[in-house]
């Protein structure tokens, strides 16, 4: 089972704070970032990388060989990975934006699997679900801008 708590914790939810600043900043008149670039495409690279971080997460469970679940992990991750790295090169920002929401929740729905399998802590799951609340509330703020 999971350790380090506190660690994960923290590095969750700091990993929230770009979602934050995006959804936030505009609303004081930022739209932007300089040398970076508009703040709706900082946010939404930042949440291809985190899906990306997510699903690889999920890869590395699956070949621990601990969760012995219906779930292919392997495929899924994939699927999941796929459509919001598609959506994000050949689609509007908005829609890449939304496809990112779906995507943080199921993986968030895979990690109740892992967290009903005893895969991950309930401790955990608490953590992942919080961060990924905070991540899907921002980045609808960011899509209504």
């Amino acid at each position: 089972m999971m350790k380090d708590n506190k660690l994960y914790t923290l590095l969750a939810l700091a990993g929230t704070i770009p979602f934050i600043a995006g959804a936030l900043l505009p609303l004081v008149g930022l739209d932007a970032l300089p040398h970076l670039g508009p703040l709706d495409q900082l946010v939404a690279s930042y949440g291809l990388a985190i899906v990306c971080f997510l699903a690889g997460a999920h890869w590395g469970t699956y070949l621990s060989g601990r969760y012995a679940g219906s779930l292919n992990l392997f495929v899924i991750s994939n699927v999941i990975f796929l459509a919001v790295w598609f959506a994000y090169v050949g689609a509007g920002i908005k829609t890449a934006i939304g496809i990112q929401i779906i995507a943080f929740l199921a993986l968030l729905f895979i990690d109740l699997s892992l967290k009903t399998s005893d895969v991950i802590s309930a401790t955990y799951f608490r953590v992942r679900t919080t961060a990924t609340m905070i991540a899907v509330v921002s980045l609808l703020v960011v899509i209504a801008q």
